[in-house]
């Protein structure tokens, strides 16, 4: 009886209590299944039938639940978007290309499986800007942005040029490769061409050029990524198109710097190997139907440098958001804001270390399979955090009024029922004392009525004497 009232009240305090106070109950559940008739445990939060074979110790056990359970990322393969460049677009038909069937072979034969493809128009590029988008950090330099907006290594620049970037800027000889057009009187091949030519040329970074060219009258300016111009019409003009695939393949069997040297191949298809893409193009060009041998500029075909890129270039060219790819999934369950991931498909300049120093997000994650790019987006991230608000400073006037509010009533504690580990040791120990104390008070009420009749007893026999 004294236990059924125990069980009864822990019953009602469990519903209230979180799981460790729950765990900590069970061993007064243990007993109380049968003799209350329940055939669930008081103490766990699952209800979950009691077979005639099920002992109580079995169901205690803690289940996890459908509510409790998070659903985790896992990536398994690695996803690259590759497509076939408009000056190999060359379709036999409408819809079949032969270089087309010769990549998927090529894929299939070293372990990359196409999960989808397509084509698109230049007109849907020209509209969309999709050519701009994908070479936004190129693009931006060409076009979007005038040379005073450009971070500019002041010291790689003064060394190459033999002039300061202040004093070019001052004279107003430095030029973006659309503005260079109009100041050199040429068109998109015809910049292209002078920056063949150029007298001297720099790489700052990762899409990021200046040429030194010449005017009719024999002076220079400075021009930033002059082959943008020529390298978007061959996408825009009428009549072009692009084929694209999205491929997937397995880093154990597969390393991304593989899948780019000798999937691929290297940029400049005479170094690339001959069962690579870029290889079979440029030994065969003929028969794949191209007007000229292919250069480092036209090689045919172009594939992601990292899973990064990969995540952003298929969310521009085929319209699958980010936050709806496995990877990009996988990135923002670790940290990484969909917002942030969206910008850093842009390729900006970000913090690379600790001492501020900036570069490409690109290349810092450049030819690295899915886990190592993740680990060092996550680094990144962390480096281009915004600074914490600064602390307010306290005054004494403040302080002063601290202590004087010292003297008021204390603020009650919030307090969340079944959070504290002491509120569930508390709980115990009275139930605990509860039971004894009606256990030894029905123990008591025994003896004096065993006392009571044995008194009577005497009684009745002296009564007799």
């Amino acid at each position: 009886m004294v236990f059924f009232i125990l069980a009864r009240i822990l019953l009602f305090f469990s519903s209230f209590s979180s799981r460790s106070h729950k765990l900590k109950a069970h061993f007064f559940c243990l007993g109380s299944h049968y003799c209350l008739g329940f055939r669930l445990c008081c103490a766990c939060a699952d209800e979950a039938p009691l077979s005639d074979d099920t002992s109580a110790s079995h169901l205690c056990a803690v289940k996890k639940t459908k509510k409790t359970k998070k659903k985790r990322i896992i990536m398994t393969k690695q996803r690259a978007f590759v497509f076939i460049k408009p000056h190999a677009c060359v379709p036999k038909n409408d819809n079949n290309l032969l270089y087309k069937q010769k990549l998927v072979e090529t894929f299939t034969e070293n372990g990359c499986e196409v999960i989808k493809e397509g084509k698109i128009s230049s007109s849907v590029i020209e509209k969309r800007k999709l050519i701009d988008a994908h070479y936004y950090a190129i693009a931006s330099k060409a076009t979007l942005l005038k040379p005073s907006e450009l971070n500019v290594p002041e010291d790689v620049f003064q060394k190459t040029f033999g002039i300061s970037w202040k004093e070019a800027l001052e004279k107003n000889v430095c030029f973006n490769a659309l503005d260079a057009c109009k100041e050199l009187n040429v068109d998109a091949l015809g910049l292209e061409k002078r920056s063949r030519f150029a007298k001297r040329s720099v790489k700052f970074g990762g899409g990021f050029y200046c040429a030194e060219m010449l005017k009719e009258d024999g002076t220079s300016i400075y021009v930033f990524n002059a082959f943008f111009m020529s390298m978007r019409s061959q996408f825009v003009a009428k009549g072009k198109q692009i084929k694209w695939f999205v491929v997937e393949f397995d880093d154990e069997t597969l390393k991304w710097e593989d899948f780019r040297a000798k999937v691929l191949g290297p940029t400049d298809p005479k170094k690339a190997p001959e069962t690579s893409l870029r290889g079979i193009l440029f030994k065969n060009w003929k028969k794949y139907g191209l007007m000229r041998k292919p250069t480092t500029g036209e090689n045919g075909v172009h594939a992601s440098a990292s899973p990064f890129e990969a995540l952003a270039e298929i969310a521009n060219w085929t319209g699958e958001p980010v936050d709806e790819q496995a990877y990009g999934k996988l990135l923002i369950q670790h940290g990484i804001t969909k917002e942030t991931l969206e910008m850093w498909g842009k390729d900006p300049q970000v913090n690379i270390r600790s001492d501020g120093l900036k570069g490409s997000l690109f290349d810092q994650v450049e030819d690295m399979d899915s886990k190592e790019c993740m680990k060092n987006l996550m680094q990144i991230n962390k480096l281009n955090e915004p600074a914490p608000p600064p602390q307010p400073v306290v005054t004494k006037s403040s302080s002063s009024k601290k202590k004087q509010n010292s003297d008021a009533p204390p603020t009650p504690k919030k307090t969340t029922t079944g959070t504290d580990n002491g509120d569930a040791k508390a709980l115990i120990g009275v139930l605990v004392v509860v039971g004894l104390t009606l256990l030894a008070g029905g123990n008591k009420k025994a003896a004096k009525k065993e006392d009571k009749n044995a008194k009577a007893t005497n009684n009745k026999k002296n009564g007799k004497k």
